[in-house]
């Protein structure tokens, strides 16, 4: 009784696994490694199109992997080599070198949490391009205007030290406060900046 049951376990997963293996993962991963990016096919219904997509593609590539073995002729037992076994075996050669494609040109994100050298990035697409530039350009705003801001708390600085020689003693403590804000201020200024300076730098190099 066990034996049946484990044998009809086993002989549903055999059939899942070819039905797979037949209409779905040849082909998915082929689109993977043709349209590595994510939103690429479309940006609502991407995945969508990645499996439907990969249906097709999948008994494309049966069909012609079955092709390929049919024009092999007889083999010497006197068969033909469209067989089970040589199928299955080419489909899954087929998936894991499709599969590596798609990894090499980044389309598997998630193989960092395998390994932090497996991490790759997809290249990118003339959108990302474009918000790049974008970023780019406000990154390149905001460090204008905090060097603007650093040259004013500069002035401000020098200004509030002659004050203090100018002045009284309790005038003195006024622009005293206001020099140490002024230092404060562009201190983190400052920071902001070589924080700026920094990721602009990685991404550009």
């Amino acid at each position: 009784m066990l034996e049946e049951i484990v044998g009809g376990i086993l002989a549903t997963l055999q059939v899942l696994g070819a039905l797979a293996l037949t209409f779905f993962i040849p082909g998915y991963v082929l689109v993977n490694a043709l349209y590595p990016r994510r939103g690429e096919l479309d940006r609502e219904y991407d995945t969508l199109y990645r499996i439907t997509l990969g249906i097709v593609l999948s008994i494309a590539v049966t069909v012609l992997w079955s092709f390929l073995l049919n024009s092999f002729g007889v083999s010497p037992e006197g068969k033909g080599y469209v067989v089970g076994t040589n199928i299955a075996a080419g489909l899954i050669g087929l998936s894991v070198l499709f599969f590596g494609i798609g990894w090499w040109r980044g389309a598997y994100p998630w193989m960092t949490r395998v390994h932090p050298s497996l991490a790759r990035a997809p290249a990118p697409g003339p959108s990302d391009l474009l918000s790049e530039e974008e970023r780019d350009h406000r990154i390149r705003l905001k460090l204008q205007e905090l060097a603007t801001k650093r040259e004013r708390l500069r002035r401000a600085i020098k200004d509030a030290e002659r004050r203090m020689q100018l002045h009284s003693a309790d005038a003195r403590g006024h622009y005293e406060e206001k020099r140490n804000q002024a230092r404060a201020e562009l201190k983190s200024v400052e920071a902001e900046l070589r924080k700026l300076e920094e990721e602009r730098a990685a991404e550009l190099y």
